[in-house]
């Protein structure tokens, strides 16, 4: 039976007719090699028909027979791979050949599945950033009823041509049944693809928004800077940058007390001293416990008001 089903197989690639149930997928790498994987569906009539198959897979093919028919399909492969190097000009190579088997229950019955896989070295034509396809198919294509073929095309890639168009697209999988066409001339399948387009409007509105959005940014944290720098310099009016250093912390809080009157939200000291949170919590803890200031809750902040003895 096996040996039925790499015949089948065989001639459906150099494209002569078969009724067997066959799905032909070819997955397009971006580098321009391929994966081609090639499944047979046998129709497992009798409950004695699935349990030999079930008995087979389970058991596992004698290993000699395995590889048998690994390298009967990779002669097959390799006579094919010849006609296309002689059609299309171009140097070839087929490498991790691979056979396994399933089992497929569906609605309208159950299948055996063998799969044949291995990957075609240079399968497509690459061009800047194009691909074409179909100058390795030298004899055409004919599909029966039971035969479809899939090409997976790369992602971020288009159709920019195709011959004869296809039934079917799910996605990145195209997908000729057989429906619109079921003989294919030479060459054929034949597609042309090129890279997706970007929409250069919406590209340059992104830039823009990214650039608009970091401008704010640097705005936002120089206004900050020159708020705080500001509010030091209305402090100390009349010191030198020196003097600025000598100046402590408390005497900082000082000063900002003094100059609004002698009282303040706790949080406006955090926003005009340029100090965090708990090192102005600390600071006020200090000054509290020293009598230079008190603390009045309200709310969630506190206000803080100088003792009368402190302002000048």
């Amino acid at each position: 039976m096996k040996r039925v089903v790499l015949f089948f197989l065989f001639l459906l690639l150099v494209i002569h007719s078969a009724s067997a149930q066959s799905l032909i997928t070819i997955d397009v790498q971006e580098n321009g090699n391929a994966i081609w994987t090639m499944e047979e569906y046998l129709p497992l009539v009798s409950q004695e028909e699935i349990d030999e198959w079930e008995e087979f897979i389970h058991n596992g093919q004698d290993i000699e027979q395995y590889k048998s028919d690994i390298e009967e399909f990779r002669i097959r492969i390799d006579w094919f791979l010849s006609s296309a190097e002689e059609y299309s000009n171009r140097p070839m190579d087929a490498k991790n050949f691979k056979i396994s088997y399933d089992t497929a229950k569906t609605l309208s019955g159950t299948f055996g599945i063998v799969r044949f896989s291995f990957e075609w070295i240079n399968f497509s034509r690459t061009e800047s950033d194009k691909f074409f396809i179909g100058d390795v198919f030298s004899e055409g294509m004919i599909l029966s009823y039971d035969n479809v073929l899939i090409i997976n095309i790369p992602m971020g890639y288009e159709v920019e041509s195709v011959s004869p168009d296809f039934d079917e697209r799910d996605g990145n999988r195209l997908i000729w049944d057989g429906t619109l066409a079921r003989s294919f001339d030479k060459g054929e399948p034949a597609l042309v693809l090129s890279r997706e387009k970007t929409d250069t409007g919406m590209l340059v509105l992104a830039s823009v928004m990214v650039i608009l959005a970091t401008g704010a940014s640097v705005l936002l944290f120089k206004r900050k800077k020159s708020f705080i720098s500001s509010t030091k310099n209305d402090i100390y009016p009349i010191l030198s940058p020196d003097a600025t250093e000598v100046l402590g912390d408390e005497e900082m809080i000082e000063q900002i007390l003094i100059r609004s009157g002698g009282q303040m939200y706790q949080s406006e000291i955090v926003k005009l001293s340029g100090l965090s949170k708990s090192k102005i919590s600390i600071l006020l803890s200090k000054m509290k416990k020293d009598g230079m200031i008190i603390k009045i809750k309200k709310g969630k902040d506190n206000i803080i008001r100088l003792v009368n003895d402190n302002q000048t």
